[in-house]
């Protein structure tokens, strides 16, 4: 009996071993067309691959094991696990050459019920010049951002997961997002009743700020509380035009009281001074090609969670390359996305 219980134990450590290797293995050539996408030059380009991307990462997440593999190979795509490893949030983002963003994503979970893992595909419809929706959404009609942290919560005898994010916005401004995700077996739905401040209830936080500054909004664990810098206009002219908010040195947060985020200002913030760590940046690797604006950004969760944990200000990653356009190409391009082709919808379970 006792041989047969280590012969037992023997498989599955060696059943176990094989699927990580193989999944190791994929994740490799799942890597090669993420570095494609990364080194993209035109927005046609940079669509094309990022569907063929998706479509081989919805392939890879099928696989046995997948939901509790770790990615070493796809360095510059977001993946947040739940604590109770049931849920996994993977996103991404696309930088296009006029500085506007477009993200991708995918959301797996576990269905006890039916002992099953599915996937969800999260759908970015919105133009970055567009208002961000207040109310409830699916997956389907997603605002697109790039998620780097995942707090669960407990509401009505259910989990929930506030979901802390980035949006690039557009070459004046940047965006951080505050919401909450819900999952069942019939879909994904973000927006929740969750957020109060005073006597209003909102599903979700979205906060506007200048390029040329950076905005904290980081999980405080120690006081169970979500910390933000609170945003201030430049100047008193200026109040109203969101793309010319600064953090003015104070704090406000968010902290959770049954089963609520309640907002409190002027918070006393602990937060401590983190290395001062660049931003992932694809550079071209054609040096002789002076001028032509090929790069664009990678975003991690990494990324953004240090550059929340420190006050120092960074030099943004659009006024860096904007010493290389010319004057005839500053004005703002919003007829791109008449002719941009979105990636193909799938649909997944």
């Amino acid at each position: 009996m006792i041989m047969k219980l280590i012969f037992f134990t023997f498989l599955v450590l060696l059943s176990s071993n094989f699927f990580s290797q193989d999944l190791e293995d994929k994740e490799n050539e799942l890597n090669k067309s993420l570095l494609l996408l990364r080194g993209a030059k035109t927005d046609e380009e940079m669509n094309e691959i990022n569907a063929i991307f998706k479509v081989k990462m919805l392939d890879f997440l099928k696989n046995e094991g997948a939901l509790k593999h770790k990615f070493n190979s796809c360095k510059t795509i977001s993946v947040l696990d739940s604590p109770d490893g049931l849920v996994r949030l993977i996103t991404w983002n696309i930088e296009y050459t006029d500085f506007t963003y477009a993200f991708d994503g995918v959301v797996m979970y576990f269905d006890d019920s039916k002992e099953k893992v599915k996937l969800f595909e999260l759908i970015d419809v919105l133009d970055p010049y567009s208002e961000r929706p207040i109310g409830t959404i699916d997956a389907k009609n997603w605002y697109g951002a790039l998620y780097y942290q995942m707090i669960p919560f407990e509401r009505n005898g259910k989990m929930e997961y506030v979901l802390l994010g980035w949006d690039g916005g557009t070459p004046g401004n940047n965006f951080k997002v505050m919401d909450v995700m819900t999952i069942s077996s019939n879909g994904v739905k973000f927006g929740s009743p969750v957020f109060k401040e005073k006597n209003t209830v909102h599903k979700r936080m979205i906060y506007e700020f200048s390029e040329q500054a950076k905005m904290t909004l980081t999980f405080d664990k120690k006081y169970n509380r979500i910390v933000m810098d609170h945003l201030s206009p430049e100047a008193q002219s200026l109040a109203g035009v969101r793309s010319f908010y600064v953090p003015d040195m104070s704090y406000d947060a968010y902290n959770l009281e049954d089963e609520m985020w309640y907002f409190k200002e002027d918070i006393i913030s602990n937060n401590q001074v983190g290395d001062k760590k660049e931003i992932q940046q694809w550079i071209n690797p054609d040096e002789n090609r002076p001028g032509e604006i090929v790069n664009h950004v990678a975003r991690t969760p990494e990324s953004e969670l240090e550059l929340s944990k420190t006050e120092t200000k960074i030099i943004p990653k659009k006024a860096r390359r904007n010493k290389r356009r010319t004057d005839n190409s500053l004005k703002v391009t919003t007829g791109k996305y008449k002719i941009k082709k979105r990636p193909r919808k799938f649909n997944i379970e």
